[in-house]
């Protein structure tokens, strides 16, 4: 791959041109916003998808050049790529041939950035071009850009979350109806929450992949997404509400993270737990996603939004797609990641407890 050199000009064209990969859940909402909403100097211009010839059908607009062939959108005239095809590969070699063609890119893909994000940073700022990634996190709660900006003047010291929605909605109506997890997975996919095969969002490696992404950010950490210990939450029970609700509780599926930089060590896991019934977490319900991050200096913070769905997710992509319009010739550079730290080899375990996680780890005050 031949790599190209830009400079920052200071200033932007009036349009921003974006390329959409994959036309999906995600891709699709994403076009249906761009050729139908005012977006802020925003102009779609291809959409590259393996079946193209018959999904063009579904959107009713003109001038958008379809393809099936990535080489397409690679050599097109396009500012932006945005990339809503999942999975590690070939979508991060995607990733950066786009980068390597001078364009910037924005991403749902939690697999890919927590597999490659330092890389991906490194290559963005040396082309001078921007890797976004909003949407692969938190849906519409935009916890990447509050750690990264919002919150940049703090030293953060933990990060406890509810960061999938799909087993959110799905533990929620379990909570709400009694029901069990099969019945509240088939409403979920009904709604468009769950995928066919929801395996990734029950056995935690979704939560896992988001959290490695959030400890680089929060922490300044370069961890390995297998290195975070997970529990399943497919075995998750009515009977286990039943329990939950006895002493006060509900039950969650967590991702938590927290980093202690005197010992220079790392305790994170993701598992479904109890929560505390007037906690931000049991009033997360639906596929609502919710976090509290602390800080040294700023204390807790709690932020929550909806956190699956394509009309979710494409609020994310639209913000960094408006980010970028704003301002096509910034460079971010890419923080150095540090490797020089324990992992807490496993998280603490109880044993009277299917959960495994003790009460005191995450029973939080209301928020």
């Amino acid at each position: 791959m031949i790599l190209e050199s830009f400079h920052t000009s200071g200033t932007s064209p009036s349009r921003c041109r974006v390329a959409i990969l994959g036309f999906g859940t995600v891709g699709s909402a994403v076009a249906r916003r761009l050729t139908t909403d005012a977006t802020h100097g925003l102009l779609l211009t291809h959409i590259f998808d393996r079946r193209a010839d018959v999904k063009r059908s579904a959107l009713s607009c003109g001038g958008i050049v379809w393809t099936t062939r990535i080489d397409d959108v690679l050599a097109s005239d396009a500012d932006v790529i945005v990339e809503t095809l999942g999975g590690v590969e070939p979508a991060s070699d995607w990733i950066r041939a786009a980068l390597g063609a001078g364009k910037s890119v924005v991403t749902a893909n939690k697999q890919a950035i927590a597999a490659h994000l330092p890389s991906l940073w490194t290559l963005a700022s040396r082309q001078g071009r921007q890797l976004r990634f909003e949407a692969a996190v938190g849906g519409a709660m935009p916890i990447v850009r509050a750690i990264a900006d919002g919150l940049a003047g703090d030293r953060l010291t933990r990060i406890v979350a509810i960061l999938n929605g799909t087993t959110n909605a799905i533990l929620s109506r379990m909570e709400a109806l009694g029901c069990p997890l099969d019945e509240a997975l088939a409403e979920a996919q009904a709604r468009g929450y769950a995928e066919a095969d929801p395996s990734l969002d029950l056995d935690g490696s979704d939560a896992r992949a988001k959290l490695t992404i959030l400890c680089a950010l929060a922490f300044g950490l370069r961890v390995s997404p297998q290195s975070i210990p997970t529990v399943s939450t497919a075995a998750t029970t009515p009977e286990d509400f039943v329990q939950a609700r006895r002493q006060g509780d509900t039950i969650r599926q967590l991702a938590h993270a927290e980093y202690d930089a005197a010992r220079s060590s790392l305790t994170a896991w993701v598992a479904p737990a109890f929560v505390s019934r007037d906690s931000i977490f049991a009033r997360a319900t639906g596929p609502q996603n919710a976090a509290i991050i602390t800080g040294d200096h700023s204390g807790d913070i709690a932020i929550s939004g909806r956190g699956a769905g394509g009309d979710a997710t494409a609020v994310a992509i639209l913000s960094d797609l408006i980010a970028i319009a704003r301002d096509r010739a910034a460079i971010v550079p890419p923080p150095v990641l540090r490797s020089d730290f324990q992992i807490i080899p496993s998280h603490p375990v109880n044993t009277h407890s299917k959960f495994q996680i003790p009460r005191s780890e995450f029973l939080l005050e209301a928020v």
